[in-house]
C-alpha cells in the first residue's frame, strides 16, 4: 500500500469556528484536533469553515471560508431566515472551489462533518463514491438512513450504538472520538483536598467552604437532563456547577427549558450557574470536581447520545463520570472503574455516594487508551489508504 502523503478537504459548516473560541462546539474541536494531527503527519488539507476560524498555526492547511462571522456563536444575532441564506451561500461556494480544486491537484478524499443529505448527494455526483468518507454527527431518521443506504458511500460513525442507530449498515465503519488527552490537566484530587490554590473565584470559595462539588458542563436542554443534575446534587448534598448555553433542540425557544427548569434552583450557593465556560475554564471545573453528572437521555427519552465529548474531557482531567445508561455510554464509562452508569434515580444517587472508592489515575487512562485524538487520526488515515488502494 502507498504511504503517499494526502491531499484531504475537510467540508464542515459555518455554524461555529475551529476550533471554538470560548468552548462552546464539541464538533468543530473534534475536527481541528483531527485536523492537527493530519498535519502533523504532513498531509495537504483543506479545510472549509467560517472565516473565524483560526488554523494559521498548521503549515499543511489552508481554510476556505465564504462566511466571515461563525453564524451560531452566542454574539450572532442574524435572523433564522438569514443564518440559514448565509448557510446554504457556505455550501454552494464551497462546493464551487471543491470542483475547482479537484480539478487543479485532484483531492484523495472528502471528508464530511455535517448531516445535510441533499449536500452530500451532491458531493457523490460531483466526486464520486470512492473519494468520500461522512462522519455521522446526529440522531437517525428515515430520510438519512435511506439516503446512506442509496449512496453507498463510507460513512463513519462514533461508536457502536450510533451505528446501529443507523440499522449497522455495512457502510458504517466504526471509529471512536478523540480529544487531546495531554492537553487536559489531571488532578488526583478533588478542590478540598488540592494545595493548589485555584484561579476560578467560585472554585477559591468551594475551597475555603471545604466543599467537594459535582459539575455538568454542555449544551443545556432536555435532552441533556440538568434538572436530574439538580436533584441529584441536592440529594447527595454536594454542590453542583452548571456550565454551557440554554439550547432547546425541539424548536426556536432556546432557553425555555433553561428558564423553566434550571434557573428557578439557581442560587449560585448550591446550584451554581457558571455560564458557558471557555476551554481554560472548562479544564479547572473540570480537574477538581469530584463527579461529573452526565443523565443524557434520561429526561428526554428521544435522545441517544452520539458520543459525548465533554464526559471524556472529564475522565482526561481525572474526573469520574455518573452517566445515565443509554446511547454510547456503556462504551465510554466502565461502571466501578472510571464512574457508574445507572438506569434509574436511585443508582445515580448511589454512583454519587460511592466516587470515593473510584482511582482518578485510571479515569485518566481510560482516556489515553481509548480516546486521544492521535490514534483517532491514525484510524482515519488507515481508512483513506484503504479506500485510495481499492479504486486503485
Amino acid at each position: 500500500m502507498t504511504k503517499n502523503k494526502l491531499n484531504i478537504a475537510i467540508f464542515s459548516t459555518a455554524s461555529l469556528p475551529i476550533p471554538p473560541f470560548k468552548g462552546y462546539g464539541g464538533t468543530q474541536r473534534g475536527i481541528y484536533d483531527f485536523v492537527r494531527n493530519m498535519d502533523h503527519k504532513g498531509h495537504n488539507i483543506h479545510l472549509f469553515g467560517p472565516g473565524d476560524s483560526n488554523v494559521s498555526d498548521l503549515e499543511n492547511v489552508t481554510l476556505h471560508s465564504y462566511v466571515d462571522n461563525s453564524l451560531w456563536t452566542p454574539e450572532n444575532n442574524l435572523s433564522i431566515e438569514k443564518k440559514s441564506e448565509e448557510s446554504q451561500r457556505h455550501y454552494k461556494k464551497s462546493l464551487e472551489t471543491l470542483i475547482e480544486l479537484n480539478k487543479k491537484e485532484e483531492l484523495d478524499i472528502l471528508n464530511i462533518r455535517f448531516d445535510n443529505v441533499q449536500i452530500i448527494g451532491k458531493c457523490k455526483e460531483l466526486f464520486g463514491k470512492d473519494k468520500i468518507v461522512y462522519g455521522l454527527h446526529n440522531l437517525t431518521n428515515r430520510e438519512r438512513i435511506q439516503a446512506i443506504q442509496e449512496l453507498e458511500i463510507q460513512c463513519v460513525a462514533h461508536c457502536r450504538n450510533h451505528r446501529e442507530q443507523y440499522n449497522s449498515l455495512p457502510n458504517i465503519k466504526v471509529i471512536t472520538y478523540g480529544i487531546d488527552v495531554h492537553s487536559y490537566p489531571f488532578s488526583g484530587e478533588t478542590i478540598t483536598n488540592t494545595t493548589n490554590l485555584p484561579r476560578l473565584e467560585i472554585l477559591q470559595k468551594l475551597k475555603e467552604k471545604g466543599k467537594d462539588y459535582l459539575i455538568n458542563l454542555g449544551a443545556i436542554g432536555k435532552h441533556k437532563g440538568q434538572r436530574t443534575c439538580i436533584k441529584l446534587a441536592q440529594e447527595s448534598e454536594h454542590p453542583l456547577i452548571l456550565a454551557g448555553t440554554p439550547q432547546d433542540r425541539k424548536g426556536t425557544q432556546k432557553t425555555r427549558y433553561f428558564e423553566e427548569e434550571v434557573l428557578p434552583h439557581i442560587d449560585n450557593e448550591k446550584i451554581i450557574y457558571f455560564g458557558n465556560a471557555d476551554e481554560e475554564q472548562k479544564k479547572e471545573l473540570l480537574k477538581y470536581a469530584k463527579g461529573f453528572l452526565f443523565p443524557s437521555g434520561f429526561e428526554d427519552t428521544t435522545w441517544e447520545e452520539p458520543f459525548g465529548r465533554a464526559p471524556v474531557e472529564s475522565l482526561s482531567c481525572g474526573t469520574p463520570v455518573i452517566a445515565h445508561k443509554k446511547g454510547s455510554m456503556p462504551e465510554v464509562i466502565l461502571s466501578g472503574f472510571n464512574g457508574y452508569l445507572f438506569n434509574n434515580h436511585e443508582e445515580a444517587l448511589e454512583g454519587i455516594n460511592s466516587l470515593e472508592d473510584l482511582s482518578r489515575k485510571d479515569c485518566r487512562r481510560t482516556s489515553e487508551k481509548a480516546f486521544d485524538s492521535k490514534s483517532v487520526a491514525d484510524e482515519y488515515e488507515k481508512l483513506f489508504y484503504e479506500m485510495i488502494e481499492k479504486r486503485n
